[in-house]
C-alpha cells in the first residue's frame, strides 16, 4: 500500500466529511443532508426523472417517492408527468427549492474559502488544477471514454 495514496485518501474523505457537517450544520434543521443531494441533483438535471433519482442514491423508485413526498411537503419541489410521456413522474424545484439551494451554495462558498485561507494564492490555484485533473482521469475510467475538461459549477 502506497503510504502517500492513503494520506490522500483519508485526507480527501475527512474534508469532505467536514465541509459537509459544516454546510449542513449551516442549513439548520429544515433539510437533511440526502435532501440537500437530491434537491442538487435537481438542479443540475432540471426536470429528472423519480426512477433517475433512485439510480442515483441507489435506492427504489419508492424510496425517492417518500424522499420526494417530505420535499414537496416543504415546499422545495413539485411533481409532475412528462409531457412526452405521461407515465414518466417528473421532479422539480420550487422558487423556495432554488432559494434553499442558493443558499447552500453560497454557505458552501464560503465554507471552502474559509479552508483555502490556509493556502497563498499560488497553492490554491495549483491545487484546483489538480484536482481538476484528477477529477477529469475519474470521469473517463468510469465511462471508459475521453472526457472533457472541467468547467465551473459540475
Amino acid at each position: 500500500m502506497n503510504p502517500l495514496v492513503s494520506r490522500f485518501q483519508n485526507s480527501l474523505s475527512a474534508l469532505n466529511r467536514c465541509f459537509g457537517a459544516e454546510v449542513m450544520k449551516n442549513m439548520g434543521p429544515q433539510i437533511t443532508s440526502t435532501q440537500m443531494y437530491m434537491l442538487s441533483y435537481i438542479r443540475k438535471s432540471g426536470a429528472c426523472r423519480i426512477t433517475e433519482l433512485a439510480d442515483q442514491l441507489d435506492v427504489k423508485p419508492s424510496a425517492v417517492t417518500v424522499m420526494i413526498d417530505r420535499l414537496v411537503k416543504a415546499g422545495y419541489v413539485t411533481r409532475g408527468h412528462d409531457p412526452s410521456d405521461r407515465r414518466v413522474i417528473l421532479a422539480e424545484l420550487t422558487d423556495e427549492g432554488r432559494d434553499i439551494m442558493n443558499v447552500a451554495v453560497q454557505k458552501g462558498q464560503a465554507i471552502i474559502e474559509g479552508y483555502m485561507s490556509a493556502l497563498t494564492e499560488d497553492e490554491r490555484r495549483i491545487v484546483t488544477e489538480l484536482l481538476e485533473k484528477m477529477l477529469v482521469a475519474a470521469r473517463g475510467a468510469s465511462s471508459g471514454a475521453d472526457v472533457e475538461p472541467v468547467k465551473p459549477d459540475q
